[in-house]
């Protein structure tokens, strides 16, 4: 069947295929009898916007019903946030009228919404604010009968997602980068990602070629954000560098799934004790666990406090040191145990706000404290996240006390409970996150926080 698509439409076609969604077979989530629909996320950049008009073309030739949604956070400006959500009714609008299967609907969420999710949860905007947008996603979904949302993700995006999580120590799994199909959980509803394979560069000459523009987020060059950093710093130096590391990069990541799959479907067979899981407790068998690789091991350990529903991102380290001594440890909310023949995960209660530390560091090493692992060398790695804060020895780690101020790139002091504040940081984290004093002056040199979801504060 001559589709009449351009050679971009095409390959978005083909990502659909890829993704398990064969609209000219018919298949697609069905929206009455006989007549298949679709769902795309769409925010307005350039990404989402070639997403759009793509699958319009493509929905309208194969005679199948397209429905958007764009979410509201309210965590940038009106001018900006609100600007984003008309742009796109106007595009579906514009789209309406030229005689396309298209309907849009608008979430907005409840003004600071995101910011108190943030409170709660410790893992800073960015997490709540996709959290919140994954669920409008999925009521959305459920509501039009949808069985298929496309998201906008490139092959950038899984570029700088790979590069960011071997920076940060992923595991093998998360090493394999943004999957072009993401089912969700108790259906046969799925996240698919049919731009995956297509360059940047490519979308902006599609929009470009059919006289479109799009919205820029201000922030995408704030270098702040890890993600920025690599892709405004990290990426450049690469391609001009490394030739071939993008080819490399990407069948490292497909070897590192197929690894996964084989851990994975190991741990799956292991018998957890769920007797205590409504006291947040679960168990198993010591002479089973000690059987076992390391690698099974601690994906075991790592499920075990997903299915206790850990609040913290918890370090390998602490695997790691749990594994070497057997010692009950603990970190954040979560504890691990051996009491006679069984092996116990427990979540706890969080009691951080009367939390006090304070230690001289002399020397190179590794440090325990009640944040997790401090490795000090050329540079201050917590929990095996990087700072790029190099120490000068001795040096003092300890957590916030009463009027603390730090020096602010324009020479003026600030208080560290309001930068704090201007992180969003949970009251459990903030007497977490440890501060680096310069003994000589007294002064703070670092505010280290980038390991529990909010950013590194360094004094130049």
């Amino acid at each position: 069947m001559d589709l009449q698509l351009s050679e971009f439409e095409n390959r978005v076609l083909e990502g659909l295929k890829i993704c398990g969604v064969d609209l000219q077979g018919g298949q697609g989530a069905p929206e009455k009898p006989g007549v298949p629909a679709i769902g795309a996320a769409v925010s307005g950049g350039a990404d989402s916007l070639s997403l759009l008009y793509s699958l319009a073309e493509i929905t309208r030739a194969l005679s199948v019903s397209l429905k958007v949604i764009t979410v509201n956070h309210f965590i940038r400006s009106d001018e900006e946030t609100c600007g984003d959500a008309q742009f796109v009714l106007e595009q579906c609008k514009s789209l309406q009228a030229a005689g396309y299967d298209l309907s849009c609907e608008l979430v907005e969420l409840p003004r600071g919404a995101v910011d108190e999710l943030a409170r709660k949860r410790g893992g800073g905007i960015e997490e709540a604010a996709r959290y919140l947008r994954y669920q409008a996603f999925e009521a959305f979904m459920k509501k039009n009968e949808l069985e298929v949302l496309c998201l906008a993700h490139n092959k950038n995006d899984q570029l700088e997602t790979l590069l960011m999580r071997f920076l940060q120590g992923a595991w093998s799994e998360s090493s394999s980068g943004i999957q072009m199909r993401r089912p969700l959980s108790g259906g046969q509803a799925a996240y698919v990602r049919p731009l995956l394979n297509i360059d940047r560069s490519e979308i902006e000459s599609y929009l470009k070629e059919r006289g479109l523009t799009w919205r820029t987020d201000a922030t995408n060059s704030d270098t702040a954000y890890f993600r920025n950093r690599v892709r405004v710093q990290l990426v450049p130096l690469l391609n001009e560098n490394f030739s071939g590391w993008q080819k490399a990069l990407l069948n490292g990541a497909e070897k590192a799934l197929l690894d996964a799959e084989v851990i994975n479907q190991q741990v799956e067979l292991i018998e957890i004790d769920k007797t205590l899981e409504e006291e947040g407790q679960l168990s198993l068998s010591i002479s089973v666990f000690k059987n076992l690789l390391p690698a099974i091991q601690i994906r075991l350990l790592m499920k075990m406090c997903n299915m206790l529903g850990l609040e913290s991102r918890i370090p390998y380290q602490f695997f790691k040191d749990f594994l070497t001594s057997f010692a009950c440890k603990r970190y954040s909310d979560i504890e691990i145990s051996i009491k006679k023949d069984r092996l116990f995960v427990k979540k706890c209660k969080k009691i951080h706000t009367d939390l006090v530390f304070f230690d001289i560091i002399k020397e190179e090493g590794e440090y325990d404290f009640p944040f997790g692992k401090l490795s000090a060398g050329k540079e201050l790695l917590f929990n095996g996240s990087a700072t790029g804060f190099s120490p000068k020895f001795p040096f003092a780690v300890r957590n916030l006390g009463p009027g603390d101020e730090v020096l602010c790139a324009d020479g003026n002091m600030k208080k560290v409970a309001d930068v704090f504040a201007g992180w969003k940081v949970s009251a459990e984290d903030k007497s977490l996150i440890p501060l680096i004093v310069d003994l000589q002056d007294g002064e703070i040199k670092a505010l280290c926080a980038a390991f529990l979801g909010y950013k590194d504060w360094i004094v130049k």
